[in-house]
């Protein structure tokens, strides 16, 4: 039977596409089942985005820092933005994918459409391009981010998280152990190895 890891993440979270990149590593190493929960870290940004020192220019400042040094460890280049878009709208189409077989693609095409390409992933054309790369119904994701058809998934996830205790992105929760923010690779692998030998 497969470990299964639950990680809380959102596309706007540098450190959600961090762990995204460890969790790969991860599952080339061991049998686990991944579920990602859809978490909307910043609900009040605008539906148009907001700048980048909307969070407060000393936390930014902080934050990019600690960003640079992990990009270097990871040896991968992100586009900096001025910007930090509102994640709803892409939250709710990777909903869709899941429900489409897709998710897993998905899931890392919007990551890197905002981290690497510097690409508003607040807006639905951003969305519905991703989706037609991967030969989704553009039309009927079209429809169901107008209706907000999965705004109440997002509403369960944000019930999930009361009930792990969830206070940040990422959030790893395997078996009866949680661990907040980003994890060193090493941390994770120990996570599943103690897990399994339960």
């Amino acid at each position: 039977m497969k470990a299964k890891l639950i990680v809380f993440s959102d596309y706007i979270c540098p450190f959600c596409f961090f762990a995204l990149m460890r969790i790969e590593k991860l599952k080339k190493e061991y049998e686990i089942e991944v579920e990602w929960k859809n978490y909307e870290l910043h609900p009040y940004i605008p539906p148009n985005g907001a700048p980048k020192h909307f969070l407060g220019k000393e936390y930014m400042d902080v934050v990019e820092q600690s960003i640079k040094k992990i990009a270097e460890i990871e040896n991968v280049e992100l586009k900096s933005t001025p910007f930090i878009p509102n994640s709803h709208l892409a939250l709710e189409a990777s909903e869709f994918a899941k429900d489409k077989g897709v998710f897993e693609p998905f899931h890392k095409m919007v990551f890197e459409a905002y981290f690497l390409e510097g690409k508003d992933i607040g807006k639905k054309e951003t969305l519905l391009s991703i989706a037609g790369e991967l030969k989704l119904d553009t039309e009927e994701l079209s429809n169901a981010l107008d209706n907000h058809i999965y705004h109440t998934r997002l509403e369960e996830v944000l019930r999930e998280k009361i009930l792990y205790g969830v206070i940040g992105t990422p959030t790893f929760v395997m078996g009866k152990t949680k661990l907040v923010g980003l994890q060193e690779y090493s941390t994770l692998k120990e996570l599943i190895t103690q897990t399994k030998g339960r």
